[in-house]
């Protein structure tokens, strides 16, 4: 009797445990910094799914707002979203969804709904995503303090938002630094810091974390983007730079050849070879053809 009750005991936590392994295995949990770009693949697309007509995409902010349509039929659906977030969304060849420079708007869950013509059943893939921003804001302190810093950081979550929080060099700013100072609430969190006691902001990560998923993110500094696209630009001005000064130099020896080809080939020289007239006492001839033998053309 008692085996029989550790059977039916064993056969009840693995049913309990099943649909939670299915779960985990189906869905997928995603954070996503702001301003990147992100792509939900819709696995398993077989070959009659190619063209992506069989294959549907929708949308959902939060549990009290409805499902809206984004992908029906290839065709994408602009009726139920902004046209900010209809411009950054596109469907690939694999008919995975593609989003360009995530906002807080986009936090939400995604659905993948692929049809079996077959069959006539369908198969559904989902997806959480949630947004995290790493910004740098402009502290309101009592004495007004010019070096002053302050670091924010704010997870806009699909599902329930664990915690955020700052580490520093991968430990809680909490521990043994008195030199920075934070505040945080369940989605956000602040670090307070002086500029000449923190120099190196990229030892400075925040944590967050939702349910079946965590990150970290760093802060990136508005003039490490300046940087790279003023190097960009550089490099486009020394591009233009070689290229024509080559143009230039193929000019100019075109130039060259074209004035030399013309001076071999120019107009016909007259060489003339002279003689001694025979002399005459009836003094000079007037015919010509006493002074020369002969005329060459040289070409």
């Amino acid at each position: 009797m008692d085996e029989i009750k550790r059977i039916k005991k064993s056969l009840h936590l693995l049913l309990l445990l099943i649909p939670f392994t299915v779960l985990a295995a189906q869905d997928s949990y995603i954070i996503v910094r702001a301003g990147a770009e992100v792509t939900l693949p819709c696995d398993s697309v077989t070959d009659d799914h190619v063209n992506c007509g069989a294959t549907d995409w929708s949308f959902t902010y939060s549990v009290w707002t409805g499902e809206v349509n984004l992908f029906v039929n290839r065709q994408l659906d602009t009726s139920e979203i902004s046209k900010s977030k209809a411009d950054r969304l596109r469907l690939a060849a694999n008919c995975s969804l593609v989003i360009r420079e995530v906002t807080a708007e986009d936090a939400g869950k995604y659905k993948c709904r692929q049809f079996d013509l077959t069959t006539q059943t369908h198969e559904d893939h989902l997806f959480f995503i949630s947004v995290v921003n790493v910004s740098r804001s402009s502290p309101v302190t009592e004495h007004n303090r010019t070096d002053e810093v302050l670091l924010s950081c704010f997870l806009t979550p699909s599902i329930i938002c664990t915690g955020v929080k700052w580490l520093y060099m991968n430990l809680d700013v909490t521990k043994n630094n008195t030199d920075l100072k934070t505040s945080q609430s369940h989605c956000s969190a602040n670090v307070s810091f002086s500029k000449d006691k923190i120099k190196n902001y990229s030892l400075l990560t925040c944590k967050v974390g939702v349910i079946y998923n965590e990150g970290t993110f760093s802060f990136i500094p508005p003039s490490s983007a300046a940087g790279n696209n003023e190097m960009t630009t550089d490099w486009w001005w020394y591009i233009r730079l070689v290229v024509g000064f080559a143009a230039i130099v193929i000019l100019v020896v075109i130039l060259i050849r074209w004035r030399r080809n013309k001076i071999q080939g120019g107009d016909a020289a007259v060489a003339f070879s002279t003689v001694d007239a025979p002399s005459s006492s009836t003094g000079p001839s007037a015919d010509p053809s006493s002074l020369y033998a002969n005329v060459t053309f040289i070409q």
